[in-house]
């Protein structure tokens, strides 16, 4: 069983784009058993999507949320280490996989995941084909003071309170996500 990777996307674009990459990451896939039907990231576990948000001039977002194996880069990109080369490689000839960059093209796609097992955050955005940030860094968890200030300092031993992670791409412990797009 791997660590589960939590994530939050946000998609601008069409509808029909929007809906293109929503129905790649809800995409089944078995190897094992032939061609898979439709293109597919890998591992993606649970998909949500909210309610889309008209942008104007045609242009609309939505925000996606989920959880994967290990993390975003091992299941929904390219390279060293992914499922994606992984699987490529073990099936060339009928291979369907595709990745956030590809998917990226006509849209911008903005990514953050957590995977606290490991103490990681990543923070992609993909647009038109191009992955434009590649950011990853340290996240540790914490808690409450005595007298309610946010800590990493706790004495895990007796401390019975609410569980905070503090992670450089949020505006404060567990708040919103720094979304540029």
């Amino acid at each position: 069983m791997p660590n589960y990777c939590n994530y939050e996307m946000k998609i601008k674009g069409s509808k029909e784009k929007i809906q293109e990459v929503i129905d790649t990451l809800k995409a089944d896939y078995n190897y094992g058993i032939g061609k898979p039907e439709h293109k597919h990231l890998f591992r993606v576990f649970d998909v949500f999507d909210e309610e889309m948000i008209e942008e104007g001039n045609g242009i609309f977002s939505i925000f996606v949320y989920g959880d994967c194996a290990w993390s975003v880069y091992s299941c929904m990109c390219s390279g060293e280490h992914t499922y994606y080369n992984s699987v490529k490689e073990n099936y060339p000839d009928i291979f369907m996989g595709t990745t956030l960059q590809e998917l990226s093209k006509d849209c911008i796609i903005e990514v953050f995941s957590e995977e606290e097992g490991m103490e990681f955050s990543e923070h992609y955005i993909f647009e038109n084909g191009v992955m434009i940030l590649d950011d990853c860094c340290r996240i540790q968890q914490g808690g409450y003071t005595k007298t309610g200030k946010p800590t990493k300092k706790i004495n895990w031993d007796t401390y019975d309170g609410e569980i905070i992670t503090f992670n450089p791409h949020r505006e404060a412990p567990n708040d919103i996500y720094r979304w540029e797009i």
